[in-house]
């Protein structure tokens, strides 16, 4: 990996990357949003997958190589990073202790991994020591979700304290994958009835499963990306009406649909404590990795 070790020490420690903002904004009325500008090679397609409370930022971007790589956002500083031996490391998520979570694929075998404390390990879910899966959310206490296949079949799961909790909305033949974990222990993701369905949202908290999905989504795609340690939902959802992704909030029994003006299609992967968001709007011609903040929208 090109930043482990001592390197990735200091990156854990100083080297966070951060927002480097345009200084035009634009009101929605729910969100004001700028353009999030990201020191990477031309067409390298970074997408902007969390948002921490000290405002980190990670996610994933192609290298010229065309590989997958991870990196890191914060106070001005972009740090590329790969798990050690890997072709391909995606990023995921990030707690505010700094562990980092998401997976990483050598020679065809896609495995998840965290760093913590400036070390990388690979995550092996009990009882399932080999099978393909990856980590999508961390919560401040080291708490981990993700999905792993087995048998052919996609699973959740919950990593508490070493512990696996299996997580299956009931009737989701098609899997189940959980997105993100806040601090209370509360679960997002999505869940597929059959092989080819749509996905659905859900939520999970303390072992019951419970339907999420905007009222405008109608039965049509919905995707819960991230919970805050405040309990608010982001995610998108594509209109039966438009035929559009629109990003939402869902905050105390209510969601919000939130569009990024100038663009068809808004998406929303990340979310903190202080209602800032982190997402991407598109048009026919380019997709933007935007940041928001949206206090009118939670």
């Amino acid at each position: 990996m090109k930043c482990h070790g001592r390197i990735f020490g200091l990156l854990m420690s100083v080297c966070f990357i951060a927002v480097t903002a345009a200084t035009a904004f634009a009101q929605t009325g729910k969100c004001a949003f700028q353009t999030l500008n990201f020191p990477t090679p031309p067409d390298s397609f970074p997408s902007a997958e969390a948002l921490t409370d000290t405002g980190a930022i990670v996610g994933t971007f192609l290298t010229p190589s065309r590989h997958e790589s991870g990196y890191l956002l914060y106070q001005g500083k972009f740090t590329p990073f790969m798990f050690p031996g890997s072709t391909d490391t995606s990023a995921h998520d990030m707690s505010r202790t700094g562990t980092i979570v998401g997976e990483f694929n050598t020679g065809g075998n896609q495995r998840p991994f965290m760093v913590r404390s400036g070390g990388f390990q690979q995550i092996t879910i009990p009882g399932f020591p080999n099978v393909p899966g990856s980590a999508h959310g961390v919560n401040d206490n080291g708490d981990i979700v993700g999905e792993f296949v087995a048998n052919s079949a996609r699973f959740g799961f919950l990593l508490h304290n070493g512990k696996l909790t299996i997580l299956s909305f009931p009737g989701a033949q098609g899997g189940t994958l959980p997105m993100s974990i806040n601090d209370q222990g509360v679960v997002v993701g999505v869940y597929f009835s059959g092989p080819e369905e749509t996905s659905r949202g859900f939520m999970w908290k303390n072992g019951v499963f419970s339907n999420l999905n905007p009222p405008a989504a109608g039965n049509g795609h919905t995707e819960l990306t991230k919970i805050s340690n405040a309990g608010d939902v982001v995610g998108d959802f594509i209109s039966p009406v438009d035929h559009q992704f629109h990003g939402f909030s869902f905050h105390q029994g209510q969601f919000i649909i939130i569009d990024a003006p100038g663009f068809n299609q808004t998406s929303i992967f990340g979310v903190n404590k202080f209602d800032n968001i982190v997402g991407v709007g598109s048009n026919a011609t380019s997709n933007i990795e935007l940041k928001g903040f949206c206090s009118a929208a939670f």
